[in-house]
């Protein structure tokens, strides 16, 4: 009987350490994050910055308008160029020819290991639609300019998990009121590596219709209106 019990034991205790080893087996791998490799033409991409300061009378611009080049020929960098062209400088030369009108923009270039990206904050002084925002994302390994749909990638999302987490963030954080509208206006990247995106809201507050310029992280669940231009969060 003793016998027969000491087998048992013995069975019972190997049968446990083959359990152990296989979860230990099992165990996912961690993952880890290649480095990014950055040569050829964009390695050399950099973004100089130009004024515009045109106007009629004492009504002048207050802009400062990014340009982006690198050495040699780049179709992305001609793209992301004329984009800036079609859309900051188009509503700056507007504003700077009639006589009570003027235009402000103010850049700020932010340098990732992978991007480089102008994130722009741009309106006419003198609309009641407040201030708008463009980004020009350059990703420096592949010779092109980065999407939304990139940022959401990085994310894990869709357009719309994201259009469901504006929603969200506004009802827990935001301002009282109803939502009309969001347009996603653009996005950066952080030194991290997470994406940040910039949306305007238009929204319903009982009295009368808002807008507001926000920024939002969904790595951090990050819901913070501007005030008058928007930064990177790092």
């Amino acid at each position: 009987m003793k016998k027969i019990t000491a087998v048992l034991l013995c069975l019972i205790i190997a049968l446990a350490f083959s359990a152990c080893s296989k979860e230990e087996n099992e165990k996912p791998e961690e993952k880890t994050t290649k480095p990014v490799e950055v040569s050829g033409i964009g390695a050399t991409a950099k973004i100089t910055t130009t004024e515009d300061k045109n106007g009629v009378g004492t009504m002048l611009n207050d802009a400062t308008i990014p340009v982006f080049s690198v050495d040699g020929q780049s179709g992305a960098i001609d793209a992301i160029n004329a984009r800036i062209e079609s859309e900051v400088k188009a509503l700056c030369d507007a504003a700077a020819a009639e006589p009570l009108q003027y235009a402000f923009a103010y850049t700020e270039i932010k340098e990732t290991e992978r991007y480089l990206q102008a994130i722009v904050t741009y309106g006419n002084a003198l609309s009641l639609d407040g201030f708008s925002v463009a980004t020009y994302v350059y990703d420096k390994a592949n010779d092109k300019e980065a999407t939304v749909n990139d940022a959401y990638a990085a994310c894990d999302m869709t357009a719309g998990d994201f259009d469901k987490l504006v929603l969200k963030l506004f009802d827990e954080k935001g301002p009282a009121g109803t939502i009309e509208k969001t347009e996603v206006q653009g996005f950066a990247f952080a030194s991290a590596g997470f994406p940040q995106f910039f949306v305007k809201i238009t929204f319903d507050t009982g009295s009368d219709t808002q807008t507001e310029v926000v920024t939002i992280v969904p790595e951090t669940g990050t819901f913070d209106p501007a005030t008058d231009k928007v930064v990177v969060k790092d």
